[in-house]
């Protein structure tokens, strides 16, 4: 009888730890799914000031718009893009790297190295590692 007891009590026991991980799996797959939903929340929020300054810019298209709103738009995305780990391409003078350069174009410069970027017709953009836009470029062929 004490055997058939604690069988019984292990059994439950069992089960109980089995339910336990289903919830904890089921609870992870559900703040996973919030995590890809929600996770340019922040980038979106950080848009909406610079977003609001090129309306302003707008409304004053018909007259000339101050250089110093332009400037003010361009640095609070960028200061957006930095708060939230988007970095910049920008390779002028680096080596090619099909990885995160996209070569439009190749011309002949004595001077450069080869595959040298000579010039940076549209910047790139990466978070960490992971490219988000290359970066369009002239690349030197000798």
């Amino acid at each position: 009888m004490v055997l058939s007891e604690l069988v019984k009590s292990l059994e439950e026991k069992t089960l109980r730890a089995q339910a336990e991980i289903e919830n904890v799996r089921k609870t992870s797959q559900k703040e996973v799914v919030k995590a890809r939903i929600y996770a340019s929340e922040s980038l979106a929020k950080e848009l909406l000031s610079p977003i609001d300054n090129l309306q302003r810019a707008l409304e004053h298209s018909d007259q000339d718009v101050p250089k110093s709103l332009l400037e003010l738009v361009l640095k609070e995305i960028n200061q957006a893009f930095s708060n939230n780990n988007v970095k910049e391409i920008n390779p002028v003078g680096e080596k090619f790297n099909p990885n995160f350069h996209e070569a439009l174009s190749v011309q002949e410069d004595q001077k450069k190295d080869p595959d040298e970027i000579l010039e940076v017709i549209q910047k790139g953009y990466s978070i960490e590692d992971r490219v988000i836009r290359p970066a369009l470029v002239v690349v030197n062929k000798i």
